[in-house]
């Protein structure tokens, strides 16, 4: 059922409240766990936010800007509150960057070392996917292969470094934080009583999980419910034991609605038969080398035969409906149609309860089924990692669970040549909830959770408990960082054209005439990247640019390259797009970048789970939906290219932001609180602010730290 619209507290005046309280027993409350001798500017009132959240049970949602020391700020009043509790909780701090591992591991560490002697170490737990930490050879298949095999290897203890048990090992582990690369290396190398005892370190991870302090690890351990179920079993942990930071909570809800989208498409259906037959025919295999004849046996293998003739007739009924609204789209002139979990129910349903028998499947009992299905994955197949079977049970038990909820929208349209259904979750408080409802207590931070409380409403935490909603100051100066916007440029698409493509380059090349170092430029999509950048003539300048598909090896090449040109002089222009891999999650550390410019604002084009999802935002909450759905995610990823040049208080940079609406009053209120920026009527403006800038503060910090 979709809930309706939820009275918000007054966070602000919580907040105030809470502040004045702060303030009053400041002189009682000293923090402890401290990564350094001196906070910044608001980040004592950060550990004091947080400490009074989570000792109430409560979560606290901080819009923190870069360099307030939000990771230590959240670390001390977390352990605070662990260390001062009767029960044994265990803190979860969930990343989506494997650089902020990294981060956390050296936080700890200096939390540690300025310790007291009487206090206990804090230990850590450092964790990532099982590909990610393994040591077997296997580690370099293509995931899905490395899947398979793992989970084979694994369950016939042929895998030697996970069958040994390595208590030393454990013990080091907890002894000190490891980095997990660290923890990789050390447990490939690892003796035990005088002998090499390579071990599985994540194996190791796990089992020492429920016994540190912090467990460090992706967002998926606690938001994938699969996931999370088998995660927490393994370690000993209880989900209400649990003290939950988030990092870079603005991703949480985006994050959430992909784990839950799946396609749907008549091959995945025939494939899924396919496996169904194989692992009969492997059942009754076994069952003649065994000799075996159990009712329970054979009931099994009645099963599978029945559901090898269900998943053909699904598949005969799907093709035929497919082919209706494909003609629909024909007909329509469109790409893409919604289409209802109940309609699509009915189709499959149908073919189910379609038996000679006249007794039928029920569509539970069909996802049962399939997820017992254990085959050999084609080596070839380089794209999914589980069977065709796992996946049209995940996708049949979720159009299931969500078929008279609008909180899933199922889209029909074309790949190609294939139709296809896929499935999109456009509320992601339904999987959320429920965590931020059982855990100890939350901190979700982020340098753009703006604002706090609409990230309070979209992942639907708690009513029944405290909520605090902060936005910190930020410690460095507007001088070292101003934020200019042009006015009479945009990328809203009816004003488009030759002249406003001519006036973004002329801005852009007033900033790089005088600027020293390296710009990096981001823009809504690949294509206006290519067309205003790529295109460009940029004297004094290479041109770098991002491609759709950069790993992770690919960026710190990229970031190499850029401090190996700076070291020689040479200018770069650097070019990406929002919510890609140059405008989030990447460190330019060193004042690697001395100015940003973002250009237009990155509005999700027209389509079918767009308009759904604005629909159901107007029903869940009322006036705010256009700036949920549409507004604030949009200028929320303008912000993380913006925060790129700006990681530690030494450094300066210029920041310019080529796009007039964000002058409009409708956008200007979603900025955040406090940023004074400088309008550019004209690119001889532009000139003027950004030379004056550079006089002003010619050399940035180029150190790491």
């Amino acid at each position: 059922m979709m809930s309706e619209q939820r009275a918000l507290p007054n966070l602000i005046e919580r907040s105030l409240a809470t502040r004045r309280s702060v303030t009053e027993s400041a002189s009682v409350r000293k923090p402890g766990h401290l990564a350094h001798a001196t906070l910044r500017r608001g980040q004592s009132e950060m550990i004091e936010d947080a400490w009074t959240a989570l000792s109430d049970g409560g979560a606290l949602l901080a819009a923190a800007p870069t360099g307030i020391g939000k990771t230590a700020a959240a670390l001390s009043a977390a352990l605070d509150v662990q260390r001062s509790s009767s029960r044994k909780l265990t803190i979860f701090f969930l990343t989506g960057r494997q650089a902020q591992h990294r981060i956390v591991v050296e936080t700890v560490r200096r939390i540690n070392e300025r310790r007291d002697e009487h206090v206990p170490k804090v230990s850590l737990v450092d964790m990532i996917g099982q590909q990610g930490m393994c040591i077997n050879e296997i580690s370099g298949e293509f995931p899905a292969v490395f899947s398979k095999l793992c989970a084979s290897l694994r369950s016939t203890r042929k895998c030697i470094p996970f069958v040994r048990d390595s208590p030393g090992l454990q013990l080091r582990v907890l002894q000190d934080p490891l980095h997990v690369s660290e923890l990789v290396e050390m447990s490939r190398r690892h003796v035990e009583d005088g002998r090499a005892c390579p071990t599985c370190p994540w194996k190791v991870a796990r089992s020492v999980a429920g016994r540190a302090d912090i467990v460090l690890c992706d967002y998926n351990h606690l938001f994938h419910e699969r996931v999370r179920e088998v995660s927490l079993e393994a370690m000993g942990v209880s989900l209400d034991d649990i003290i939950l930071i988030v990092d870079e909570a603005h991703n949480l809800p985006d994050r959430i609605r992909r784990g839950m989208q799946r396609t749907l498409t008549t091959t995945l259906v025939r494939d899924a038969r396919l496996e169904v037959q194989e692992h009969r025919e492997q059942t009754q295999q076994e069952q003649a080398r065994q000799r075996t004849d159990l009712d329970a046996e054979q009931a099994l293998v009645g099963d599978l035969h029945r559901l090898e003739a269900a998943l053909e007739r699904m598949y005969r009924d799907l093709s035929a409906w497919y082919r209706v609204h494909d003609v629909t789209l024909t007909r329509g002139e469109k790409k893409e149609i919604e289409v209802t979990a109940v309609e699509m129910l009915q189709v499959i349903e149908g073919a189910l309860s379609e038996e000679v028998s006249g007794g039928g499947l029920q569509l539970p009992a069909v996802v049962r089924l399939l997820l017992t299905v254990e085959v050999e994955l084609d080596h070839d197949d380089t794209e999914e990692k589980d069977t065709a079977a796992t996946r049209l049970a995940e996708l049949l038990g979720l159009v299931h669970r969500f078929r008279d909820d609008a909180a899933l929208a199922l889209v029909f349209g074309r790949v190609g040549d294939t139709p296809r259904v896929t499935t999109h979750l456009l509320d992601p408080g339904v999987v959320s909830g429920p965590v931020f409802s059982e855990v100890h207590g939350s901190v979700l931070m982020s340098g753009t959770l703006y604002p706090p409380e609409m990230y309070s409403d979209l992942l639907a935490l708690p009513d029944d408990r405290a909520l605090l909603a902060n936005q910190y100051p930020s410690p460095f100066l507007a001088d070292r960082r101003p934020v200019a916007i042009a006015s009479q440029v945009t990328t809203l698409y009816g004003r488009r054209g030759e002249q406003n493509t001519k006036a973004i380059r002329e801005h852009l090349l007033a900033l790089l005439q005088e600027t020293p170092g390296h710009v990096a430029v981001f823009l809504p999509s690949y294509n206006l990247l290519e067309d205003i950048i790529g295109d460009g003539f940029w004297p004094g300048r290479r041109l770098l640019l991002e491609e759709r598909g950069w790993t992770k090896r690919r960026v710190d090449g990229l970031l190499r390259e850029l401090h190996l040109a700076r070291s020689t002089g040479e200018r770069v222009l650097l070019g990406g797009a929002f919510g890609a891999k140059l405008a989030e999650g990447i460190d330019y550390e060193a004042n690697l970048l001395d100015a940003v410019v973002c250009v237009g604002l990155p509005v999700a084009p027209p389509s079918v789970e767009s308009d759904a999802r604005k629909r159901y935002y107007g029903t869940r909450f009322g006036g705010n939906a256009y700036r949920y759905a549409v507004q604030q995610p949009a200028l929320n990823s303008v912000l993380q290219g913006m925060g790129r040049p700006i990681r530690k208080i030494g450094d300066r940079a210029f920041v310019l932001l080529l796009e007039d609406r964000l002058l409009t009053p409708n956008y200007a209120r979603l900025l955040p609180k406090g940023l004074e920026v400088l309008r550019c009527t004209s690119p001889d403006v532009t000139r003027r602010h950004v030379r004056r800038f550079f006089k002003r503060h010619p050399e940035g910090d180029h150190s790491s730290e």
